[in-house]
C-alpha cells in the first residue's frame, strides 16, 4: 500500500511539472515580441528627408512626418536597415516615401524609395 502512494505521489509530481512548463512555455510565447503583417491598406508610405546616411552602421536618419502605423509624431530620429543596397541609392537631403516598423524593440525601414 505504501508503495502504491509512492507511486501516485511521483506520477502526480511529474504531470504537475509538465502542465507547469507547457504554462512557462506558452507565457513566455505570448510575451514575446513578433512582427505581425499588417492588415490591407495599412503598408502606406510615410514622407521625410534623409538628413545623414550611415551605410556601413546601416542606420539613415530622417526627418519624417506622422507615421500612422507606429502612432509616432513628426519628429527626426534614426532608423535601421537590413540591407546596405536599400540606401545605396540615396543621399542626405533626398526626400524620400518609406515604411517603418518596429522589429523587435527596434524601428527598422522596411521599404524606402525616392519621392518622385
Amino acid at each position: 500500500m505504501k508503495s502504491l502512494f509512492i507511486t501516485l505521489a511521483a506520477g502526480l509530481l511529474v504531470g504537475v511539472g509538465s502542465a507547469a512548463a507547457q504554462t512557462t512555455n506558452a507565457a513566455a510565447d505570448s510575451h514575446a515580441e513578433h512582427h505581425t503583417p499588417q492588415p490591407p491598406g495599412a503598408a502606406e508610405l510615410s514622407e521625410g528627408e534623409i538628413t545623414r546616411l550611415d551605410v556601413q552602421a546601416l542606420k539613415v536618419t530622417l526627418r519624417h512626418g506622422e507615421l500612422k502605423n507606429l502612432d509616432m509624431p513628426p519628429m527626426t530620429m534614426v532608423f535601421r536597415v537590413k540591407d546596405a543596397a536599400a540606401l545605396a541609392p540615396l543621399k542626405a537631403g533626398d526626400k524620400v516615401r518609406f515604411r517603418a516598423e518596429r522589429i523587435n524593440g527596434v524601428f527598422y525601414l522596411t521599404q524606402v524609395e525616392k519621392a518622385p
